[in-house]
């Protein structure tokens, strides 16, 4: 069985998370069956977080210093992107995300960070010299936090570098979804998903 947690900070968008939920859930219904064993949860420093456009959500898991080995065995780790004026930003520094980050990175994980996720991501210090990208427009005010850590910034939507996936905003979660997915399974298998939920 695969495993992939989604880590959610206060201020998260809702969007963002139910794409990736959808997929994977509608992947474990109606996809290949030897890919049907994809367990998707969600992940946080503490039970519930609010959610950047109202409506709560009280995550499966609650990660701390005590169990946080338990989740350095999963496969993929996704950081939705939430807005500052709901508190995204405030918790960046988080240690417990930091150690998780440290982990994937030095392990060679799945790492997927959402829109302004990236910034958050980016603060543990533990990603370097990766391509990335983040939110393009808003004059630009994310995209070019970018200089400020040792990574290459690419001005486009959706980048890839090796195990790194990152992308500009909620538009592009779900083919990010379909990508990660794609890497996880097959693409025989996408189509299938795709065409049961009538995406084209």
């Amino acid at each position: 069985m695969k495993k992939i947690a989604v880590f959610l900070f206060e201020g998260a968008e809702l969007f963002e998370i139910a794409t990736f939920t959808d997929i994977f859930g509608w992947n474990n219904v109606v996809g290949l069956k030897e890919f049907r064993d994809i367990k998707l949860e969600t992940i946080s420093y503490k039970e519930s977080i609010k959610c950047t456009w109202g409506g709560e959500i009280k995550v499966e898991k609650v990660i701390t210093e005590e169990n946080i080995a338990i989740f350095f065995d999963y496969d993929a780790l996704i950081i939705p992107g939430g807005f500052g004026k709901a508190n995204f930003f405030e918790e960046k520094n988080n240690e417990i995300f930091k150690k998780l980050i440290k982990y994937f990175s030095e392990n060679n994980k799945i790492i997927v960070a959402i829109c302004s996720a990236v910034i958050n991501l980016l603060e543990s210090g533990y990603i370097k010299d990766k391509k990335v990208t983040t939110y393009l427009l808003g004059n630009k005010r994310y995209f070019n936090q970018l200089k400020n850590y040792t990574v290459i910034p690419v001005e486009e939507e959706i980048v890839i570098d090796n195990n790194l996936f990152t992308c500009s905003g909620p538009g592009n979660t779900l083919e990010l979804s379909f990508r990660l997915l794609e890497k996880l399974t097959s693409k025989k298998n996408i189509e299938i998903v795709k065409k049961n939920m009538f995406l084209k």
